[in-house]
Order: structure tokens, then sequence, then C-alpha cells
């Protein structure tokens, strides 16, 4: 799937569907973001309808094909600025996204980064619906994937 198969009315419906999200993600992130490596978080409304798109790039000494010793640390880093702004707003739901290069596939890093996520999202009383990686190949969704968050 690919955002071409989004649908005109796709702002008007919940991005709750696996599908739906990835192609949302597929749209927000662009091959320029997934080779320079950047994080994306999708703003939903309490409907979860989208709403908009904030992208961090991280830093250059970013390894993108090995686990970094902190990727807690590294993905904490990116949504700092955000999750005050987030909290402000009840019931806001979010989709998180790293962009990447490198293999379609790559566990230990995917996996890494979707529980550093769910883990600060929990945290953070923030509610997420689904956590994906975007490389140049495709969009996918890590073997340990968040389950939703309450808020």
């Amino acid at each position: 799937m690919t955002f071409l198969d989004l649908p005109p009315t796709w702002t008007d419906q919940p991005l709750t569907a696996p599908d739906v999200a990835a192609d949302v993600v597929d749209l927000m992130l662009t091959l320029g973001d997934r080779q320079r490596g950047t994080f994306a978080v999708i703003l939903c409304d309490p409907d979860d309808h989208y709403r908009a798109t904030i992208t961090v790039d991280l830093p250059s000494e970013f390894d993108r094909l090995a686990p970094p010793l902190d990727t807690h640390t590294l993905c904490s880093t990116a949504l700092a600025p955000i999750v005050p702004a987030i909290q402000t707003a009840p019931h806001t739901s979010v989709i998180l996204a790293l962009g990447r290069p490198g293999p379609t596939h790559s566990p230990a890093l995917d996996n890494d980064w979707s529980t550093a996520a769910t883990n600060i999202c929990q945290a953070a009383h923030l509610r997420l619906l689904s956590f994906h990686i975007a490389t140049p190949e495709g969009i996918h969704q890590p073997l340990t994937t968040p389950a939703q968050t309450a808020a």
C-alpha cells in the first residue's frame, strides 16, 4: 500500500485501520526524510482523525542500521519538545513513525524504537494509535507493535 491508495476523504476517517495509517505515514515521510533519519509525530483529534504532522530530524550520528546504545534516550529527546504541547489538548491521539534508510526490516532497531515510543507515550499518558517504520522500500509495523495506550 502507498499514499496513492488514500481516498480523497481520508482526513474524515479515523486512522485506526492499519492500512490507512500506513498510507498516511507513507504520505508524511518523504524519501528524503527516510534517507536522512526522521521521527514523525502524526497528531489526531479525539476521534482519531488526522490533524497535523510534526517531523524531527534525528542527529546526523544516528546509526540507523544498528540499535544505538540508548534508543529510549534518543526517542525521548525527539519527543521532549512535542509531548507537553500534545498534553495541552486532552484526548489527542498520535501515530509515531521512524523514517530511516537501510533494509526494510531491521528487527532489533525497529523493536527498540517501538518499545521506547510505547513506554514514553504510556508515561506521558498519550494515546498511541500505532508505530511504524518507513524505509525507502515501504512502510511496516515492527513485530512488537504497541497496543493502544490509555489517555
